[in-house]
């Protein structure tokens, strides 16, 4: 009798599992992180290979701060193919930047560019983490305890990281205010847009942080000289930017079949240097002078030659009219603060 009790199996409710999946989410959204963290355990015991278990453990163990072991199990999921690949890897790679693995960033990002085509809605943010993450790899934050030390709660300290005068930690503080008390967060960030000594591709950071929180309201930028006024809500992706897109397909015709690897050199390229400007436009809005000067970038940084003849025949432009483009842009990778409109 007790081994027949024994092998009996737990009968569960009709769709407990997604019972448990919205109670889960709900608790995480309303930052009730132990009990989603409960219900995900619950659910996963039910399902071990649920996708939406994992990766609601993730991201609870992630709110709770526990970033290796969170780290730890979206390489597992991305292993074992469990869940939607790219959802998983954005998690992953925000997880990396946390905890200033740089360098695993850039490996991560660049393998996954070479053999799979980036959807477009998450191009945008692992291209501009791509090129961030290079730059970060002078630092070692690995040996900085204090920075895996603070999270999203220490709003305080975060600010005066943001105040600080080191790249480092004003990536450290956008990334965490981001989850922290808007009342709070908001303003730090409106002021550091409207400062002239801060780095142009983190306050693009943190326009993209605003445009995803929504928020409907002018804000002032300074960047490289200029002052602009927008509305982050009404910010457009940049992937989805008819221009942008029309110097893409310029650069496909020539470059995807013939050179797939050069292309996606010039995608990355292009990408970073509308990321850098943004919320200015590319001048002049001449998507063939773009695409010639991506294009003369991507071969000269790949050490591969290419003439202006050619460029002439493939873009239907005088060198004279892409030579100011190409020279902006190598200006923007070599010289953060340097100002592309003069």
């Amino acid at each position: 009798m007790d081994k027949e009790k024994h092998e009996r199996k737990i009968v569960y409710f009709p769709n407990v599992a997604g019972k448990l999946v919205e109670k889960g989410m709900a608790a995480l959204k309303a930052k009730q992180i132990k009990e989603a963290h409960e219900h995900f355990s619950q659910l996963l015991e039910i399902e071990p290979d649920h996708p939406q278990g994992h990766f609601g453990m993730v991201l609870s163990l992630v709110e709770m701060g526990d970033l290796m072991e969170a780290s730890e199990r979206c390489e597992t999921m991305m292993q074992q193919g469990i869940g939607d690949y790219y959802d998983i890897f954005q998690v992953y790679i925000s997880i990396l930047v946390q905890l200033g693995k740089y360098q695993k960033v850039v490996t991560m990002i660049e393998a996954v560019i070479q053999e799979k085509q980036l959807p477009s809605n998450i191009a945008e943010s692992l291209y501009q983490l791509l090129h961030f993450s290079r730059q970060m790899t002078n630092y070692d934050l690995d040996s900085h305890d204090e920075y895996d030390a603070v999270q999203e709660e220490d709003t305080d300290k975060l600010i005066a990281y943001l105040e600080s005068d080191k790249t480092e930690k004003q990536w450290l503080a956008i990334q965490k205010l981001s989850a922290a008390d808007e009342k709070k967060s908001i303003p730090v960030y409106l002021t550091y847009l409207n400062e002239t000594n801060k780095d142009p591709l983190l306050k693009s950071l943190v326009l993209q942080v605003l445009r995803e929180k929504e928020l409907d309201q002018e804000v002032v930028v300074h960047k490289f000289g200029r002052e602009i006024t927008v509305n982050p809500s009404h910010l457009k992706d940049i992937f989805l930017q008819d221009f942008s897109l029309s110097v893409k397909s310029k650069l496909s015709d020539v470059l995807e079949q013939k050179n797939p690897a050069l292309f996606e050199m010039c995608m990355q390229i292009w990408w970073h240097y509308l990321f850098a400007i943004s919320p200015f436009e590319a001048e002049p809005s001449n998507s063939s002078v773009w695409a010639a000067a991506v294009h003369k970038v991507a071969s000269d940084m790949n050490g591969e030659e290419i003439t202006n003849e050619e460029l002439r025949e493939h873009y239907q432009i005088k060198s004279s009219e892409y030579e100011v483009a190409a020279n902006r842009i190598m200006n923007i990778e070599n010289q953060p603060f340097y100002r592309p409109f003069e």
